[in-house]
């Protein structure tokens, strides 16, 4: 089995053939860490649920660690230290679920070997901030990288497209949850690119987003979240709208664009 690990703004690897001597034995993340926000009212019995919130949960990796000698281990120590202890999340996967990814930080566990050797186990606990796994691909890189989604993610039966040149187009979302950029600040960038004033509409949901200047060929609308942009320059006039996606499928309409192409990239959110 493997551990892949991918530094922020680095390149992914192997740890294992990185570092022969230590083994990979698990990675198991816990349960999802739902929390309400309860409203008591005077007077009347129990609480209303207000809101729901999904919080941070913790990533497990195990190793089995196997020096030459007790020197020998303590460089694997530290090394192993260098790899998981940065300032900035890490992305963890594993030949296990190679298709899902968490984007961690490492909590203090020390490495010791079993006494009187040079070997041992550790269970190295991360926390991840998200409560989520991601997938490995984004939406906009299918259909073309298929071969980055697996089993379990939810998927139909039908081609997966995020590109609508239409004014009706359907966009399908296999994560276990809806994505909401607002409230829940979700990773989802929608670029737009046609001539004309446009709106943005999920029928599915009623969000929209309205372009109230009209557009060009050249140029390229982008909602990043809830931020948008006209050719880099968050001076534009819209109607402050964002778009949210529930799970499954999103009836996607667009009106006033011309020669219109709308991309949707989000990463798959997992428990």
């Amino acid at each position: 089995m493997k551990l892949f690990v991918q530094p922020y703004g680095g390149q992914e690897y192997d740890l294992t053939a990185r570092l022969p001597s230590v083994k990979f034995l698990d990675m198991k993340s816990s349960a999802p860490k739902l929390t309400g926000d309860w409203l008591t009212i005077v007077g009347s019995d129990g609480q209303r649920l207000q809101t729901a919130t999904y919080g941070a949960n913790q990533v497990t990796v195990s190793l089995f660690i196997k020096g030459r000698n007790m020197a020998d281990f303590r460089l694997l120590k530290a090394e192993l230290q260098r790899i998981f202890y940065q300032r900035s999340l890490i992305r963890l996967r594993s030949s296990q679920e190679p298709y899902k990814t968490f984007w961690v930080m490492a909590n203090p566990t020390d490495i010791t070997p079993i006494q009187a050797s040079s070997q041992g186990t550790v269970d190295l606990i991360f926390t991840n901030p998200s409560g989520m796994a991601q997938s490995l691909v984004r939406s906009d890189k299918l259909p073309d990288d298929l071969s980055s989604l697996g089993f379990g993610m939810n998927l139909p039966a039908e081609p997966l497209s995020y590109v609508g040149t239409s004014n009706r187009f359907n966009i399908y979302n296999p994560s276990d949850v809806a994505i909401d950029p607002y409230v829940n600040h979700h990773d989802l960038v929608i670029t737009v690119k046609g001539s004309g004033a446009f709106t943005l509409t999920n029928q599915t949901n009623g969000t929209n987003i309205e372009l109230n200047e009209a557009m060009t060929t050249s140029d390229i609308f982008v909602l990043n979240g809830v931020v948008p942009k006209l050719n880099g320059s968050t001076n534009v006039d819209t109607n402050f709208g964002h778009i949210e996606l529930e799970r499954g499928d999103n009836d996607i309409r667009l009106s006033g664009l011309s020669n219109a192409n709308v991309t949707f990239s989000f990463p798959f959110l997992y428990f």
